[in-house]
């Protein structure tokens, strides 16, 4: 079942299906054992909920709601693509495989001079951890700030982006940190997913907003 999931959804992980499932988004039968056996409605029925996840970028509270109103007839499915070009969705939020790279390494792989990694680094737009180590996500931070300079940037620009960025995630926290609160086993990753859909929505707003300016 994942298999078949992961052609179209290559972020699926079994601990995500496990969570739509507590979340009573769907209602795989079990085996006399225990297994799980999702049958061809239980997989439609995910793809739909993954789909309204990566396209539409809503969250798993008007998903259910809408799976409801099907449920009972009341309304067709949503299918068509709402969202932004350009915009990422929830799932492409999640964080990267962990990789421990060094300043020489984020240096080659963004193709830049290590001056410009330092600039980056003194500037705040990245930082190595405890153990002086860099993400996959530095590189990418560094390399977008490298192109954004060719085209006259400077510092004091990056840095207002950075700050544009650092408010907008006080306002995910602001949403999801109360969940991680509740007092239930599945508190946790309902913060994590409520993160990335907010995140993920005011990404598609920047680039609505943007788009919109341009044209």
């Amino acid at each position: 079942m994942l298999k078949q999931l992961k052609a179209d959804f290559p972020d699926v992980t079994v601990s995500k299906i496990r969570f739509l499932e507590s979340e009573g988004l769907i209602s795989p039968r079990r085996s006399d054992s225990g297994y799980r056996r999702f049958s061809r409605d239980d997989i439609s029925r995910l793809r739909y909920i993954l789909t309204l996840q990566r396209d539409n970028y809503l969250p798993l509270k008007v998903i259910r709601e809408q799976l409801e109103a099907i449920d009972s007839g009341k309304v067709t499915p949503v299918t068509a693509k709402q969202a932004v070009d350009g915009a990422p969705s929830p799932d492409q939020l999640r964080a990267n495989e962990v990789r421990r790279l060094t300043r020489a390494d984020v240096g080659a792989r963004a193709s830049v001079a290590d001056s410009f990694v330092g600039t980056c680094i003194r500037m705040g737009l990245i930082a190595a951890d405890p153990a002086g180590f860099f993400s996959v996500d530095d590189v990418a931070v560094v390399q977008v700030s490298h192109r954004l300079t060719e085209y006259g940037l400077d510092a004091r620009h990056l840095k207002s982006l950075m700050t544009i960025a650092h408010r907008q995630m006080d306002m995910v926290a602001r949403v999801s940190d109360p969940l991680a609160h509740a007092k239930d086993e599945n508190a946790r990753q309902r913060a994590d997913e409520t993160a990335r859909e907010v995140s993920s929505l005011i990404l598609t707003l920047n680039a609505a907003l943007v788009k919109g300016n341009l044209n």
